[in-house]
């Protein structure tokens, strides 16, 4: 008898079974080409998390709209010339039996990099001055269609190129989290009321589905609460999810804002804060869901817990980030009894510190990470062990 038994349940979300309910967040990486195609560093990380046995795999942070949408140099999927590397990306995560998916982004008015790196015009849910000051326009009808458009398109490639399912990044403060927050109050069809709010985002739903089928799958990541004074609670959140049931397959909860620094180690919990800290954000979106699954994420490690919260109904599946760069072998290590010998993520935030200062991928306890190309095909097990002694490790 299996110890974690709900925790590697298979899950069917659209018509596709995946293989238990871990499921690796997308996050985004700076390692690709100067086309903006992935390379195989970025493609090594990825295959390496594949490996450890979560259902998926999913890539951060694409552009559907390179144009208009990005905050900074993005991986693109409005790009015929990427399907090759996209393909070899994808089938580096399926082959080891992992569902791929890839998360499609728009910035809208926090598009910094479109603006001022390529001198497009950027646009917001509605008139608004951004972080660096700049005076951004509300999106204009006739480029909300053009974007849904745009989303469909690039879901289409992504599906094309082996990716089994989509991710669209609602949450954190971007185009759609504009969109779907309480601010928007446009007066045509886009805005105004819950309905109207979300009718941008579940356009892009309909359009996906349109394009790619009716059982492909689609997740949706939120802020469940943006977590910061002036923001929105989850009593909103839960308003926002309830507008989404049914549109899409999965809706992820997290929290926060990416262009408020005050509430970055909430959205990633730090040490300070306790386990599973923000749990409680996809549990009460939960009790609203009639048709879509919810995901919990944020400072899950312990299989215990993951096991806990799909038993008990608090969320259908657990998103791990930073743990999966501590151990990519967190799922196989859980199923497999070994779960003392799961490396725990301290929360340190020196992934997130290289990213920023070395443009590179690293971890404090995992020294694989940022180097999978060169143990690809190493032997994990020492030819001769040895007894060490680390002197002066602090503490």
């Amino acid at each position: 008898m299996k110890k974690y038994n709900e925790l590697f349940n298979p899950i069917v979300l659209g018509t596709t079974q995946f293989r238990n309910r871990i499921f690796a967040s997308p996050i985004g990486l700076v390692h690709f080409q100067d086309n903006l195609h992935p390379d195989e560093k970025l493609i090594a990380y990825y295959e390496r998390k594949a490996q450890g046995g979560s259902a998926t795999v999913s890539v951060g942070s694409a552009a559907a709209d390179n144009g208009r949408s990005i905050i900074g140099p993005t991986l693109r999927l409005d790009d015929p010339t990427a399907l090759a590397p996209h393909y070899r990306l994808s089938q580096c995560i399926s082959r080891h039996g992992a569902i791929a998916d890839i998360e499609l982004i728009h910035a809208g008015a926090n598009a910094y990099y479109a603006k001022l790196g390529f001198g497009n015009e950027i646009y917001g849910a509605f008139p608004s001055i951004n972080g660096l000051g700049m005076e951004v326009p509300g999106m204009p009808e006739e480029v909300i269609f053009d974007t849904i458009e745009k989303f469909g398109d690039a879901a289409q490639m992504a599906k094309h190129c082996g990716y089994g399912m989509v991710t669209i990044h609602a949450g954190h403060g971007w185009l759609f989290n504009q969109f779907l927050g309480p601010e928007n109050n446009r007066k045509d069809q886009w805005g105004g009321n819950m309905e109207n709010r979300a009718r941008f985002v579940n356009a892009i739903a309909s359009n996906i589905k349109k394009k790619c089928g009716q059982g492909f799958p689609i997740c949706i990541r939120i802020s469940g609460s943006e977590m910061f004074e002036g923001g929105y609670d989850i009593d909103y959140g839960v308003e926002i999810a309830k507008q989404l049931d049914g549109h899409y397959d999965l809706i992820n909860v997290s929290v926060g804002a990416h262009e408020v620094p005050s509430v970055f180690t909430i959205t990633h919990p730090s040490m300070f804060l306790e386990d599973g800290t923000n749990v409680k954000y996809a549990e009460a979106v939960k009790k609203h869901m009639r048709y879509s699954k919810v995901a919990a994420v944020g400072a899950i490690a312990e299989p215990e817990m993951m096991e806990e919260i799909i038993a008990s109904g608090k969320a259908d599946v657990v998103y791990l980030c930073r743990q999966l760069i501590a151990d990519p072998d967190t799922a196989y290590k859980a199923q497999m009894g070994k779960a003392k010998e799961i490396r725990k993520c301290i929360r340190c935030f020196e992934c997130f510190s290289a990213e920023f200062t070395k443009k590179t991928t690293y971890c404090a306890i995992n020294p694989e990470i940022g180097f999978e190309v060169e143990t690809r095909y190493v032997d994990p097990i020492a030819k001769y062990k040895k007894k060490i002694l680390v002197a002066g490790g602090g503490v």
